[in-house]
């Protein structure tokens, strides 16, 4: 016989452990299926390895920019002259963080943890192929939340395949510095990693099909941020192809692309792919489970059930975002619906769903962009501004790049976009300004500690009081008031 759950997690990435964590936690009986390793795409080829990558990039442009601090400025070489220095940091910090998603940590929560491949044999069954044996193992439940994440979009390129690349999956494994980096895609992953080579001492291009990089910011955000990347040496071709790519001398690849402005090719040492990411979703055999999905995603409704009502998806899989902090979320939600009775289920709500890009400067969002808010409110839509270069904090820190720009409609926050330093930081508490319909001067309510970056959200909330005190309305009644009071 089955042995049988009262809810089986598929996937070990960030949505499946915060959803068999919690079910363990509340007393669940509550298996958790993983086909690898727990921790996910984010701990070994996402977040935490490109954010380590990308801070010794940033330390390797301080280097070379030391004079600006009372130093004499440096042209940094790796640790024994071996891009290995980087590459074991990243393993080092991996291995690190990797701890807080041990097996063993959420057994003691009360979660069954096996490892082997799921697939559904009915609605109701899985069965497991065991990592550890030849065995097969069946399980039973009502209640599925699958969480089987993403993995990287391989373009159809002629040659590419033949002749090599890397994804997010290798790339930071490398043995050696690339000297020239073809980087295929201009969306966050793209941009963060292909900054972060070229501060190491890569060659960097950036090629997309679509006509600007990071299409999903804000216009002038995405423009600012193109305008710095080609000031530090990256060259970006935008609404551009590449039709082939073949391998010459050397192992060099030869790249051939084609634009508005005719046919070229581009010689690089590496290529790495990141046009973009598909759902996890080979070997499930969701359709015995009566579970629609598609190339890209699981399709859910607003409680992030799929097509079978008893099963739920969350993170990457739903193709909803991602990013780990809406896997957590989601995850949270389908929690919550699988196990609480329906007075209690929760949809989700994604118009205050913020993000953040670790350029440098990094980039945040959250709520409309300003192209998608005059669409939708016309003139109506008011635009605020603060330049970082305006704020104390900034000036001393020498990070005075870039600014934070505010959407309101009849003074209600529908939007913020920063562009600056520690935007992912500062970004959330615009995301609490979008959820809870904030007025613009409300940002001005707040007492924050000088010299913080912060003030700089404080400045735009001033610019909002500041007006209504300069209109006619307000200064006819100070004046009547303080002609009565003499």
């Amino acid at each position: 016989m089955p042995e049988t759950y009262d809810l089986i997690v598929i996937g070990g990435g960030s949505a499946g452990l915060v959803a068999a964590g919690g079910a363990g936690i509340l007393g669940v009986r509550v298996a958790l299926i993983e086909k690898n390793r727990l921790g996910g795409d984010c701990l070994y080829t996402g977040c935490v390895p490109s954010k380590t990558l990308i801070k010794s990039a940033r330390f390797a442009r301080q280097l070379r920019n030391a004079d600006k601090f009372g130093f004499e400025s440096n042209v940094p070489t790796f640790l024994a002259g071996s891009f290995s220095s980087i590459t074991n940091r990243i393993k080092r910090v991996v291995e690190t963080i990797e701890q807080h998603d041990s097996p063993e940590r959420f057994r003691e929560m009360g979660v069954e943890v096996i490892f082997g491949a799921p697939r559904f044999i009915s609605p109701f069954e899985i069965q497991i192929s065991m990592n550890d044996s030849n065995e097969t193992k069946t399980l039973r439940s009502k209640r599925f939340c699958i969480a089987t994440g993403s993995r990287p979009l391989i373009p159809e390129i002629e040659g590419l395949k033949e002749c090599g690349f890397v994804t997010n999956e290798e790339v930071f494994a490398l043995g050696n510095l690339p000297s020239r980096l073809l980087v295929i895609g201009g969306g966050a992953i793209g941009v963060e990693l292909g900054q972060a080579f070229a501060r190491l001492g890569s060659s960097v291009s950036i090629v997309d099909v679509a006509g600007r990089i990071l299409v999903k910011e804000d216009e002038e955000i995405s423009e600012s941020m193109e305008k710095i990347l080609r000031e530090e040496g990256l060259r970006i071709l935008t609404g551009t192809k590449i039709t082939s790519v073949r391998k010459t001398l050397g192992n060099v690849k030869t790249v051939a692309l084609k634009n508005d402005s005719g046919e070229f090719e581009i010689e690089a040492d590496e290529i790495l792919v990141a046009i973009g990411r598909r759902a996890n979703v080979e070997g499930l055999v969701l359709d015995r489970a009566g579970v629609a999905f598609n190339a890209n995603s699981i399709p859910t409704n607003a409680f992030l059930q799929t097509s079978a009502k008893h099963i739920y998806a969350a993170g990457d899989v739903t193709g909803h975002f991602q990013f780990t902090h809406m896997a957590d979320y989601e995850a949270q939600i389908a929690l919550q619906n699988c196990i609480a009775p329906f007075p209690f289920k929760k949809k989700v709500d994604f118009r205050a769903a913020p993000w953040a890009t670790f350029t440098d400067p990094e980039i945040a969002r959250v709520g409309l962009t300003e192209i998608e808010a005059r669409e939708k409110f016309g003139t109506d839509l008011k635009v605020f501004r603060s330049e970082f270069s305006q704020n104390d904090r900034a000036t001393t820190e020498d990070e005075t790049m870039g600014f934070v720009k505010i959407l309101a409609v009849r003074n209600r926050i529908v939007g913020a976009h920063i562009l600056g330093a520690h935007a992912g930081e500062l970004i959330h508490e615009f995301v609490w300004a979008v959820r809870e319909h904030w007025n613009i001067s409300d940002l001005n309510k707040i007492i924050r500690v000088y010299p913080t970056l912060s003030k700089i959200i404080q400045d735009i909330g001033t610019q909002s009081t500041i007006a209504k005190l300069q209109s006619p309305l307000t200064k006819k009644f100070i004046k009547a008031y303080l002609k009565y009071l003499r």
